[in-house]
């Protein structure tokens, strides 16, 4: 059997395989199938809007689902869950290739809502329970790039596909079936009669303390923020998935030209991810705020330009800045959850601001839009820009918050960041509950 370093031992690599399976799933409901929006408004002779909720309303149920799975998901369930979750998403992606009007699309749509829901956490929470340290980051940036890559190819062959048969294009949500046939291999039971843990010494240098995680006021006050950074920043970049399709359309370009710019967003995306750890050490502390400011250039430059080459070069642009900031996040989540044991639930409460952004973004576009009266196709992408502009100014306000802070060396928080931490939480009186 072959094994992969887990930080604190060994874990067989077909369980890790296993775990980055699910992945292939969470960012399928509703961006899949992106790329032809503008096709199945044309053949149901529906708005712009109503389109738009094959995508917006999956990920508005996602919602709830993914912060109840975040607590329901104990050990003692998490197989149940997952399981659970996988046979609805892919109970309902079968039945869309059947489906026959824009109503029922919908309603299949939520319900692969709901079980793409019920396995967001896991997916992140395998990784952070059974990996540690520098293993961990590289599994989570991993984990990015199994969840773009897939939606790599399924926006390339929807783009294609959608040309000749638009009923095909929905076997993207057959997906499902390849982490539920792996289901077995992560178990806890077959994860903890494989796993060759390290000697004692190399244990207690990775394994994870209190000591390491933030505790009290100061944890939810840095969650609060590292959700309003993941919610705002993605509701920003997947302009690209929402509105690509319609500006494009209208620039007279077809299904694969909209396939392959939205594909180079997500496959920067995922190899950003792949390799995060490097990247963070090339551009070192200030990497934040470099991510940040190039999702903001490739943002308006897409909003300004009608070059299909130059879409392609500012969306690669946009997706290789997100692609570093997204394991980030997911690597600071489980610090800043009081305990490694809570973990799962803080992966609940930040993922769900990713659907949160999904969900949002034809609404708030569509005030603003008004708002301001514009009739440009980019506006969308450039007020997004602008946004993440705000957002960089936020960044370099709080240049020393964990949140943006980042050590190329070492994911964990410094002694002196948590140190700080606790004599602020002495301060301000009895600390709060974690639990």
């Amino acid at each position: 059997m072959k094994y992969v370093n887990s930080g604190n031992g060994k874990m067989p690599l077909i369980s890790l395989l296993a775990i980055l399976a699910i992945s292939l799933t969470i960012n399928l409901p509703g961006l899949a199938v992106s790329p032809m929006l503008g096709k199945l408004h044309h053949i149901f002779n529906s708005s712009e809007l109503e389109s738009q909720l094959i995508t917006s309303l999956p990920n508005l149920v996602m919602i709830p689902v993914v912060l109840i799975a975040g607590r329901i998901a104990v050990p003692r369930w998490q197989t149940a869950v997952l399981t659970t979750g996988l046979a609805i998403f892919f109970g309902s992606g079968l039945v869309s290739l059947f489906a026959d009007s824009m109503g029922l699309l919908i309603f299949l749509g939520c319900m692969g809502g709901v079980g793409c829901g019920l396995v967001v956490p896991i997916a992140a929470g395998y990784i952070s329970e059974w990996f540690m340290g520098k293993s961990r980051q590289t599994d989570l940036g991993l984990k990015s790039t199994a969840s773009n890559t897939m939606v790599i190819i399924a926006n390339v062959y929807v783009g294609w596909v959608a040309a000749h048969n638009w009923h095909a294009a929905f076997a993207v949500y057959l997906v499902p079936l390849v982490p539920l046939c792996l289901v077995p291999f992560m178990t806890q039971k077959y994860i903890k009669s494989h796993l060759v843990l390290a000697s004692a010494p190399a244990t207690k240098a990775t394994e994870p303390s209190t000591a390491d995680h933030f505790q009290g006021r100061e944890s939810v006050r840095l969650v609060i923020a590292l959700i309003v950074l993941y919610m705002i920043l993605t509701y920003c970049t997947t302009s690209i998935s929402y509105y690509a399709p319609f500006m494009m359309d209208k620039y007279g370009m077809d299904t694969t030209q909209i396939g392959v710019v939205t594909a180079a967003y997500y496959l920067m995306v995922a190899v950003s991810g792949a390799f995060v750890a490097r990247l963070k050490k090339f551009f070192g502390r200030p990497v934040m705020f470099i991510c940040l400011g190039l999702c903001a250039a490739g943002l308006i430059t897409i909003g300004f330009v009608k070059s299909y080459i130059v879409l392609i070069i500012a969306s690669l642009v946009t997706g290789f800045a997100y692609g570093i900031v997204q394991p980030v996040i997911y690597n600071k989540t489980t610090y800043i959850a009081p305990t490694h044991r809570l973990g799962m639930r803080y992966f609940g409460y930040v993922l769900s601001s990713n659907y949160v952004a999904i969900m949002m973004v034809p609404f708030v576009d569509s005030f603003f839009r008004k708002l301001f009266h514009s009739t440009a196709p980019g506006f969308e992408f450039v007020f997004s820009g602008v946004v993440v502009v705000l957002l960089l100014i936020w960044a370099l306000f709080e240049h020393d918050n964990y949140v943006f802070a980042v050590n190329p060396l070492s994911p964990a928080p410094s002694p002196q960041e948590v140190a700080v931490a606790d004599a602020a939480e002495d301060i301000l009186g009895k600390k709060t509950p974690t639990a």
